[in-house]
């Protein structure tokens, strides 16, 4: 099984950031029509994920939240982007073009299987 981590900002979060001024409000009504082309684009993606690789396991974290912090430090992980991790490695940025997150992930796994012990 393909186990996938996905880090993206959360859109529960959006109120407490308007509390601080940021982001602006039309950069926040920004992020959130983005983050529903993000969904609509990785929903298709992990259609495709589950036709190329059989079960798929994605987990979504909210870059946000304090229990992404350590990976967002050490992966340096941009919390407003989609960020994509594997076996403990940012893989990609952004809502990618499928080729190019299989590339990603097919080279990740390969490299996985010739260093035993990992």
């Amino acid at each position: 099984m393909l186990k996938l981590k996905l880090f993206m900002q959360q859109t529960v979060c959006m109120p407490l950031f308007f509390a601080f001024g940021y982001p602006r409000a039309t950069d926040g009504e920004l992020l959130i029509a983005d983050q529903r082309r993000y969904f609509h684009r990785i929903g298709r993606i992990m259609d495709e994920l589950r036709e190329r690789y059989g079960e798929v396991e994605l987990s979504v974290v909210n870059s946000w939240g304090m229990f992404a912090l350590w990976d967002v430090l050490k992966l340096g992980i941009t919390p407003r982007l989609p960020t994509w991790v594997l076996n403990g490695k940012k893989i990609c940025e952004g809502v990618p073009d499928p080729k190019r997150l299989f590339e990603a992930i097919d080279s990740e796994l390969s490299g996985a299987l010739r260093q035993p012990g990992t």
